[in-house]
This record gives structure tokens, C-alpha cells and sequence, in this order.
């Protein structure tokens, strides 16, 4: 599968690829204002995109990750719902692979999401 790295946006990594992997998916089922919630951020705050089929990957994920596949069919972005946002990352159609980094937490001997 060819990956190309798009952006990194807060804790979310973005990639064009050619092709969903095989694996087991379902679609993303948090939503805010009609966009689907792409990672989360302590204080309110989330990355989303708008207009886009977004499926979380159930299989095969590291411990704390999320995958998440957006199949973007008209221009889009990525972007923040913060007063003060990171600046947008433009979506051409094609698929994405959005990875929500991890990070691991020593007090609790775990891994868990990133959140900015």
C-alpha cells in the first residue's frame, strides 16, 4: 500500500493512501455539528472534518491508537472547533488515513491517546 504523509495536525497524522487496508472497520460514531470527531482534546475542543465518510479501524490497532479512514469525495478539511484553531489542513478527494498518536503514562503503566 503506497502512504504519503499529508500533515500533522495536534496529536492526528495524516496520510493519503491508495486504499483501505483489509481489517475490520465501522463508521465513526462520534459526531459534532455534522462533522465526525477525528481525536479529542482535554478542554472541548476537537479535530473533525465535514463532508467526508470517516470508519475507525477495529483490528490490528496498537494499544491508545485510533486509525481512522476518511473516503473524502468533494474538497474538505481537517480542522479544530477552538476559538483559536490550528490552521486547517485541505482535503482533495482520495482516502485518508488519520492516525491519533499515543503516548505512554508511567503512573498508570498504560498507554492511552494523545490529547492536545
Amino acid at each position: 500500500m503506497k502512504r504519503q504523509v499529508v500533515a500533522q495536525q495536534g496529536e492526528a497524522k495524516v496520510f493519503r493512501i491508495d486504499a483501505i487496508p483489509p481489517g475490520e472497520t465501522r463508521p465513526a460514531a462520534k459526531t459534532v455539528n455534522g462533522a465526525a470527531i477525528i481525536s479529542h482534546s482535554e478542554n472541548g475542543n476537537h479535530h473533525v472534518i465535514a463532508g467526508a465518510e470517516v470508519l475507525e479501524r477495529v483490528s490490528d490497532v496498537p494499544a491508545g491508537m485510533a486509525i481512522l479512514y476518511a473516503i473524502v469525495k468533494n474538497p474538505t478539511a481537517l480542522r479544530q472547533d477552538a476559538p483559536h484553531p490550528h490552521a486547517e489542513i485541505p482535503l482533495d478527494p482520495g482516502i485518508y488515513e488519520i492516525r491519533v498518536s499515543r503516548e505512554f503514562d508511567p503512573f498508570a503503566e498504560q498507554f492511552r491517546r494523545v490529547q492536545d
